[in-house]
Formats: structure tokens, C-alpha cells, sequence
């Protein structure tokens, strides 16, 4: 039987001590037996270890950092999804 393929965009890549949500998020999803994940991370900080796990994350995009308004994140988040043709964004601790 095959996986129905899936795009998802996911934020929160942190991933010290006291990781994001986000990477556990993708390894759940990576291990699904129904679908095929293609995963589109989400991050505010270059230095996120979560944008360097290529084994998990295929690609990433930087956000507008909270401050910036809402309108700002819509507008970038509309930008890349209609890039990725992302199917399902799941936000993870997100202000």
C-alpha cells in the first residue's frame, strides 16, 4: 500500500535541553505508515539546531519575529506555502 504524500510546515526546531515541540513533532510524523511527510520548518533564529537535522527537516524558512505583527507572519507564511504547496501547518509554541 502506498503513503499519501504530504506537506507540512512545522515551527519550534529548538532543540537543546529544553527542546521546541517541533522536532518531536517531525519524528512522529516521519514515522506515520500512512503518509509520506515531506517536512517545511519554520524558524525565527538562524542558529535553531532543528534548520541542521536534514535527516528530519527538508527545508526551512526564517519568520518574522512576533514583534513584526501578525500581518508580517501571514504575509511570509502565504509566501512559502504557496512555494511548498503546504497541505498543513502545525504551529508549536508559537507567540
Amino acid at each position: 500500500m502506498s503513503k499519501r504524500k504530504i506537506t507540512v510546515g512545522v515551527s519550534g526546531l529548538n532543540n537543546i535541553d529544553s527542546p521546541g515541540p517541533g522536532i518531536p513533532v517531525i519524528r512522529a510524523l516521519k514515522e506515520s505508515s500512512e503518509f509520506d511527510v515531506r517536512i517545511i520548518g519554520f524558524s525565527y533564529e538562524t542558529l535553531e539546531p532543528g534548520i541542521y537535522m536534514h535527516e528530519l527537516v527538508d527545508k526551512v524558512y526564517q519568520l518574522p519575529l512576533p514583534t513584526a505583527g501578525s500581518s508580517m507572519l501571514k504575509e511570509r507564511l502565504q509566501y512559502i506555502a504557496g512555494i511548498e504547496k503546504i497541505d498543513v501547518i502545525i504551529p508549536n509554541f508559537d507567540a
